[in-house]
């Protein structure tokens, strides 16, 4: 806006006099127009810096949000993340909504999504001498729990050879493997051999001893991670026994889920329709020669006593694909520190997460043939040959470890 330039009064005059005062309403209009402008760019810079806060902490609240769907606790996470970015539910003008699912957008009425509202009354500088004091400023975002990058998990924070490779192994992950033990050989790879994975996360450092090939490589001082599979609450132990509890030959057996209070032993040859449900083993499992072990939908509890799982060729075992234990073949009570023992052959199928959190899992080659396959131990030796796929189509919920992400 261009203001009119002074003008010289003359001496006298009714002009004049009408000249002058045309000129002090002409500049106190542009006065007040550069005033407005002023207090407009002011107050819009004011809350867009607010606006740019305001969406981290919609961003971090959402995926918070989205972090706690497993544990049912999605608004406390929410709101427990905006109080780390100093934003507080109901104080100072603030306000957080927090949707699962979603009222709006492309996830509307999606239960896997979270969505966040933050609001936040802005006060005014400039503009309060139009008579506008505050000003309202929304953010919104979306997070989503997806699934989670990694499919080999060593939990303790300390051991030496958290992950331990031995012999002449060859091992292909189709996926990321996290070593959390801060020990300067958390991964440990004896002998010859090879390793790849989408990328090979440790908080403390690795041995080579041998000509041994890791791609990429290992990538040191990461921060440790949680335990992912943590929100499983292990099956009920109660209920009367089931049986057999010992199976021998080379017939063909069924054992159906349930709870198996002795330990269940199989020896020689046999075929052994597994049908499916839950099994909770109370003492264990112990497998000598080598059977052939076929079911779906299964998962296996291990309460105590250990676990030693063979399958020869035909062995064909898969997790179940919805309920609580969805993608889960093989759970270890997380009070139960017995060593659990995987032997399989190239063409073995063993669809499924073993998880055993307080326990060491030894992976003596459970073959190529699974859809996807997760190890998740406080200690993992991987010994010989091994690929670990990550095809989830399976699963209509996808992996079983989960990592909340930001989608809109």
């Amino acid at each position: 806006m261009t203001c009119p330039p002074s003008a010289d009064v003359p001496a006298g005059g009714g002009r004049g006099r009408r000249q002058s005062g045309q000129t002090l309403v002409l500049g106190a209009v542009c006065m007040a127009a550069l005033m407005g402008m002023a207090a407009l760019s002011v107050d819009i810079g004011a809350a867009y810096f607010q606006k740019t806060k305001l969406q981290t902490v919609a961003d971090s609240a959402a995926v918070a949000g989205a972090s706690e769907l497993q544990y049912g606790d999605v608004a406390t996470g929410a709101q427990r993340a905006a109080a780390l970015n100093s934003f507080t539910d109901g104080s100072n003008g603030d306000t957080l909504t927090v949707n699962n699912p979603p009222l709006s957008g492309p996830h509307s009425g999606n239960a896997q999504y979270v969505e966040v509202i933050a609001t936040q009354s802005q006060p005014t500088y400039f503009l309060k001498v139009f008579g506008i004091h505050t000003v309202n400023i929304h953010a919104r975002a979306v997070g989503y729990l997806g699934a989670g990058p990694g499919c080999v998990y060593a939990l303790d924070p300390s051991a030496s050879g958290a992950v331990t490779l031995n012999g002449t192994f060859n091992v292909h992950l189709q996926c990321a493997m996290y070593v959390d033990s801060k020990a300067s050989q958390a991964l440990l790879a004896n002998g010859s051999g090879a390793v790849s994975a989408k990328s090979v996360g440790v908080v403390g450092g690795y041995l080579a001893n041998g000509p041994v090939s890791i791609t990429p490589t290992p990538v040191g001082g990461m921060i440790p991670l949680s335990d992912p599979l943590a929100y499983l609450a292990p099956p009920s132990t109660a209920g009367s026994c089931t049986s057999p509890t010992v199976i021998n030959g080379s017939g063909t057996f069924t054992i159906n889920a349930g709870v198996y209070c002795s330990t269940l032993i199989i020896n020689g040859s046999p075929n052994v329709i597994v049908n499916p449900g839950t099994y909770v083993f109370k003492n264990g499992i112990i497998m000598n020669g080598t059977p052939r072990l076929t079911g779906s939908g299964v998962t296996f509890y291990n309460a105590g006593g250990g676990l030693t799982l063979n399958g020869s060729g035909s062995s064909n075992l898969s997790a179940p694909t919805t309920g609580p234990y969805a993608g889960i073949l093989v759970f270890q009570s997380r009070s139960d520190s017995s060593q659990l023992t995987i032997n399989g052959s190239t063409s073995s199928v063993f669809n499924g997460a073993v998880y055993s959190p307080d326990a060491r899992i030894v992976d003596n080659g459970s073959g190529t043939a699974s859809a996807y396959s997760l190890l998740i131990g406080d200690t993992i030796t991987i010994n010989g040959s091994d690929t670990l796929n990550d095809n989830y189509s399976s699963l209509p919920a996808g992996s079983p470890i989960k990592a909340a992400l930001l989608v809109e």
